[in-house]
């Protein structure tokens, strides 16, 4: 079990966290219109494409042939960006293979009945996580008590243990003389009761 100082570090991450999911959901699933429209140009691509997709080919290594790494190149491209050849006069398919909306595409906006229930669970989610660090603040040692108070405690704290080193220090003594009588009575046995060796 972790101290309440890293349990509360690590509820603040996640309130962090918890903060940039929500607004990333209320960003994304609204149905209200972008407050500035995006320029209609044709090399501007939007914020989701440009997102570099991971590939599971194994990387081609610097000192392979230049034809090679080409080659590993272009396997690695997606279909997005490696598209097959468009006949002339063809009209252009904007719809990814297997969707049915191109992923340049910001998604749909939710449901109202939907947008709404999932922002009281991320309301409520964000209310727990601060409760948590509230309940973590106030078991925090010297929550509540004066800077005064405080050193008097810690006074008394060093007291005891003064003490408490002082008794460990007797039953060190203590210890220590039993030790020499058992190593007598040992001693006692291996000389034997008429004196001789065993």
């Amino acid at each position: 079990m972790a101290d309440i100082l890293t349990q509360l570090q690590t509820c603040l991450d996640q309130l962090a966290t918890q903060f940039y999911a929500t607004l990333g959901y209320l960003t994304t699933y609204h149905d209200n219109s972008p407050a500035t429209v995006p320029p209609q140009t044709p090399h501007a691509a939007p914020a989701l494409a440009k997102i570099p997709k991971t590939s599971s080919a194994p990387p081609v290594p610097a000192s392979a042939p230049l034809a090679a790494q080409q080659q590993s190149n272009q396997t690695q491209q997606t279909p997005a960006e490696n598209p097959a050849p468009v006949q002339p006069g063809a009209p252009e398919d904007t719809t990814a293979p297997g969707q049915g909306q191109d992923p340049t595409l910001p998604p749909a906006p939710d449901s109202p009945r939907t947008f709404a229930a999932r922002q009281r669970e991320l309301a409520r989610d964000l209310v727990i996580k601060e409760q948590q660090i509230e309940y973590l603040i106030s078991v925090l040692p010297g929550i509540g008590s004066s800077e005064a108070e405080q050193e008097l405690r810690i006074k008394e704290l060093e007291r005891e243990l003064r003490r408490w080193e002082g008794v460990r220090g007797e039953r060190m003594q203590e210890l220590k003389a039993l030790r020499g009588r058992l190593e007598g009575v040992l001693g006692a046995m291996e000389v034997g009761v008429h004196g001789e060796r065993a």
